[in-house]
């Protein structure tokens, strides 16, 4: 008789009790969104759909992004992965831009930032169209305001149209800030109506 020496089978552990390894801790870690988070990359999509005022993202791309945020509601455990391909997917577009902007967003919301951009950048090359065009005389006779550090006079058209694009950035923020201005286009044209005095030779 031949006597067979068996061993007893071994049974893993149940996979919902074995402690994560290392790399499982960390792909858990970087896939993990907490709620704070995912609210505001939902502020941020929202932001930059409502601030799409030339309506320059395409109708699929705003489903897309619809449907990925629902998503990510509905699964936790993607969020983090969701929010770089939301990001991925609407930081090229002008609203994108300044909603995804690194550093201090200031006060304004981003339907009114791309209305501030846009006019900034129409502004700047407007004067410096004008500089260009008449640098013999305004070179000479604009000067810059009195408590300007460095030389009175602009050095080129970009110095001129980038101070007037820099000071129409400024205006815009206070406007909007005090509450003359709603933030909307149409709403900038409010801002230009004033009962103009003549003044007495």
């Amino acid at each position: 008789m031949v006597s067979l020496c068996l061993k007893p089978l071994i049974y893993p552990r149940d996979l919902t009790t074995m402690p994560l390894t290392g790399k499982e801790r960390k792909n858990r870690k970087v896939n993990n969104m907490d709620e704070v988070n995912w609210e505001s990359v939902k502020m941020k999509v929202n932001s930059c759909i409502e601030g799409d005022v030339d309506g320059t993202i395409p109708d699929d791309v705003r489903s897309l992004a619809t449907m990925l945020i629902e998503t990510g509601d509905n699964n936790v455990d993607n969020r983090a992965a969701l929010a770089l391909s939301i990001k991925a997917m609407l930081k090229d577009f002008p609203s994108g831009k300044v909603v995804w902007r690194r550093g201090n967003q200031g006060l304004l919301p981003a339907a009114a930032s791309v209305v501030v951009d846009s006019a900034a950048e129409a502004i700047r090359e407007a004067a410096y169209t004008f500089f260009e065009s008449t640098a013999q005389y305004s070179q000479p006779l604009l000067r810059k305001h009195g408590k300007s550090a460095g030389p009175p006079v602009f050095t080129d058209a970009n110095d001129y149209a980038n101070t007037l694009a820099k000071k129409a950035k400024q205006t815009a923020r206070e406007l909007y800030k005090d509450g003359s201005w709603d933030g909307s286009l149409d709403g900038l044209a409010a801002c230009a109506e004033y009962d103009f005095v003549e003044e007495e030779e």
